[in-house]
């Protein structure tokens, strides 16, 4: 069974993740600081969990993508880049870590309690499920954890 964000345990063992990071980190590929990586991925886990869009029509494309990232490979590939509004370079101050890390907290507590259908169409998958956006929620922050050694 895929690991999925929307389960309790598995959210539980990416925060125990996320609380083993210090702002001192280092990327072990790409160029985003600790900080700019923890506010990526706040500002894509608050728009999977706050926004809802049109169904837009998925493409063939789309939807290999879809089942390759999410049910085939075992992680997602390095220095893929995401859309130009997550963009955080330079966005950030490391002084502000420690409240980058309580909001990525925040934030990843909030999919298991979620109880509305994830309508968000994906930039690359296309239309997906509630439960397979706890899926790719899930391979997102592993493979941001893992770019960051924890």
């Amino acid at each position: 069974m895929k690991k999925n964000l929307l389960n309790r345990k598995t959210a539980d063992f990416i925060i125990a993740r996320v609380q083993n990071l210090s702002a001192i980190h280092k990327s072990q590929w790409g160029s985003m600081t600790v900080c700019e990586m923890l506010l990526h991925c706040n500002s894509c886990n608050r728009q999977i969990l706050e926004e809802s869009r049109g169904q837009e029509k998925t493409s063939v494309k789309q939807y290999v993508l879809r089942i390759l990232a999410l049910y085939i490979a075992s992680d997602f590939k390095k220095n893929i880049q995401g859309e130009l509004r997550h963009n955080t370079k330079g966005e950030t101050n490391d002084a502000d870590f420690e409240r980058y890390r309580d909001e990525f907290i925040h934030l990843v507590k909030k999919f298991p309690e979620n109880i509305r259908p994830l309508t968000l169409s994906h930039p690359a998958f296309g239309n997906i499920s509630t439960q397979e956006w706890g899926i790719a929620a899930y391979k997102h922050m592993d493979h941001h954890l893992r770019q960051f050694g924890v």
